[in-house]
C-alpha cells in the first residue's frame, strides 16, 4: 500500500521481501529476513524483528541487528541475556514491546501489566525498552471508528512513556495501513473523517510526543 494513502507523519513499515530498499523501514519475522535486511544496508533502527515465540536462538542471531518487539517478560529476560553474553559489556540495547489493547492473550502484554513490568525492567541492565507495537482489532474499522483505533494505540504509547523511565522512540499502529486502504476502497464516503482524525494524532506526536509514528 502506498504511503500516500496515510496521513502526513506517519511511516508504513514494508514486510521484508525483494522489493525491498535500504532506505526503507521493514518488519521481519524470521531471523533470515533481518539478516538480509542488514545486509541490504538498512539501519538496525528502520528492521523491526516482530516474530511471534522467538527463540532463543533467533534472539542471539539479530541482536545488535534490529529492534526486537518482544511479547512476554520472558523474550525480554532472553533479550537481555544475550545482549550481555554477546555484546561489548556497558552495551544498552534499545527494544521494543507489543501491547495487547484488549489484554488478549497471546497477543501482547497487557496495559495494566505495565507498572509490574515497569519493576521487572530494572532488573534487567542491559536493555532498553524504546517502543510498543500496539495490538488491536481494526479489521472493519473506518472512518472515525478508525481514527479512534489510531488514538487509542497513541494513548496507550502515551501511558507506557508515563511508567517507563526512557523515552519513546516508535511506536507503531499494527494493522493500522491495511485497514486505511480497505477504508478508502470500500468506504470511501469515511475515508475523510479518518484522515482528520488520524491527522490529529499526527498533529499532537509532532508537538508533545517526537515518537516515530510506524503503520503495519
Amino acid at each position: 500500500m502506498s504511503s500516500t494513502i496515510l496521513p502526513e507523519g506517519y511511516r508504513q513499515l514494508k514486510l521484508w521481501g525483494g522489493n525491498c530498499s535500504a532506505s526503507d523501514a521493514v518488519e521481519a519475522h524470521f531471523a533470515g529476513e533481518v539478516l538480509a535486511a542488514n545486509a541490504l544496508g538498512i539501519a538496525a533502527g528502520d528492521i523491526y524483528f516482530t516474530a511471534k515465540q522467538k527463540s532463543v536462538e533467533d534472539i542471539r542471531r539479530v541482536i545488535g541487528k534490529c529492534r526486537i518487539i518482544a511479547d512476554s517478560l520472558e523474550e525480554l529476560y532472553w533479550i537481555d541475556q544475550a545482549v550481555q553474553n554477546h555484546l561489548r559489556s556497558g552495551v544498552l540495547e534499545p527494544v521494543g514491546i507489543r501491547l495487547a489493547l484488549d489484554g488478549q492473550e497471546g497477543q501482547g502484554l497487557a496495559p495494566c501489566s505495565l507498572p509490574t513490568l515497569s519493576r521487572e525492567l530494572r532488573k534487567l541492565p542491559a536493555i532498553s525498552v524504546r517502543g510498543c507495537f500496539v495490538q488491536g482489532k481494526a479489521a472493519g474499522l473506518h472512518g472515525e471508528a478508525l481514527g479512534q483505533y489510531f488514538r487509542d494505540c497513541y494513548e496507550a504509547a502515551k501511558r507506557m512513556s508515563a511508567v517507563f523511565p526512557c523515552g519513546i522512540a516508535f511506536l507503531c499502529v499494527t494493522d493500522g495501513g491495511e485497514a486505511a486502504r480497505r477504508n478508502a476502497e470500500d468506504h470511501p464516503e469515511t475515508f475523510t473523517d479518518f484522515l482528520r482524525a488520524a491527522g490529529i494524532v499526527a498533529a499532537q506526536n509532532q508537538s508533545a510526543f517526537y515518537a516515530k509514528l510506524l503503520v503495519t
